[in-house]
């Protein structure tokens, strides 16, 4: 197997340190840092949908006539001979909803899973301004629901997939014992140590600097999410990773990949069913404002 087709993702909710994990990695003799590319995700979902519409006459649809599978890889990744590096690393949060597409696009994919302390990337969302304005999330609540629904997708895939596929790796460690950690990482990634990957660590990249004194308490928080987040941050951060995988929760997975592909399947012939019912509800209206007793004529 090419190293080339077995890329890297770095799979978390934002703000949990993906980004330095990135550059960190990207530091390295055989892996090149890719910018977030959020388009990949939705692409695979693209690929099942073009699938479906190019397989629908069965046998002799043009897919299955020419034997091209659901399953078959759809890239095949290769680099410039000049490019000294064959793999490259992708540290997208958003891409913790695509886990079970992404592994269609790349069979040999793996996938890193950053987990952070769920109180400090609380603190840490409500102090993020993206475009230097507006907060990512309006709320204390938000940040919590935001933080539990992608920490939820990452661990489900930890036990979907085994830790063969998707690697745990905590924060704190990360931070307080880089060399260990970054060193069982690679082993992970089946890649050398290089020291150079600790590198970046000496600068805070992508930091939302909050204050010492803040408080991120609201009264209106919802105590049950609150406390799921925490059960859910407490047990990632204390508890090993399970070995092995979990064929019923790789189903699960595999159900809703599959949903949201029919859900795209049947988005537009939805859209034209509603656009026909809205002709013809505009069509009725124009002759009832036409009609003699719209201008009051009232019969004898």
């Amino acid at each position: 197997m090419k190293r080339t087709e077995r890329p890297i993702f770095i799979v978390s909710s934002g703000r949990s340190g993906s980004t330095i994990l990135t550059w960190c990695l990207g530091q390295h003799p055989n892996i090149i840092p890719e910018e977030e590319s959020n388009w990949l995700g939705p692409f695979a979902i693209d690929a099942a949908v073009a699938f479906h519409r190019g397989s629908v006459r069965g046998e002799r649809g043009q897919l299955s006539a020419n034997f091209i599978q659901r399953e078959a890889p759809a890239f095949k990744v290769s680099r410039s001979p000049e490019e000294p590096k064959s793999r490259w690393v992708d540290g997208t949060p958003e891409y913790s909803f695509y886990i079970c597409g992404l592994r269609k696009l790349f069979p040999q994919a793996l996938f890193v899973h950053l987990v952070r302390d769920v109180t400090a990337v609380v603190r840490s969302l409500l102090n993020f301004f993206p475009d230097g304005r507006n907060r990512l999330v309006a709320n204390e609540q938000a940040a919590y629901e935001y933080w539990l629904r992608r920490v939820t997708h990452c661990f489900e895939a930890e036990q979907a997939y085994g830790p063969a596929v998707v690697y745990r790796v905590r924060y704190s460690d990360f931070v307080e014992r880089s060399e260990s950690t970054m060193r069982s990482l690679l082993e992970f990634l089946g890649e050398r140590y290089a020291p150079e990957c600790l590198e970046p660590l000496a600068e805070r990249i992508n930091s939302a600097n909050v204050p010492a004194n803040f408080n991120e308490r609201e009264p209106r928080t919802d105590p049950a999410i609150m406390e799921r987040a925490k059960q859910l941050s407490n047990q990632l951060q204390s508890s090993p990773q399970i070995q092995g995988n979990s064929a019923r929760i790789a189903e699960k997975l595999e159900s809703e990949f599959d949903h949201r592909v029919q859900y795209f399947l049947n988005l537009e012939r939805n859209y034209n069913e509603a656009q026909k019912m809205i002709t013809k509800l505009q069509k009725e209206l124009e002759a009832i404002k036409t009609s003699p007793m719209a201008e009051g004529y009232r019969p004898c």
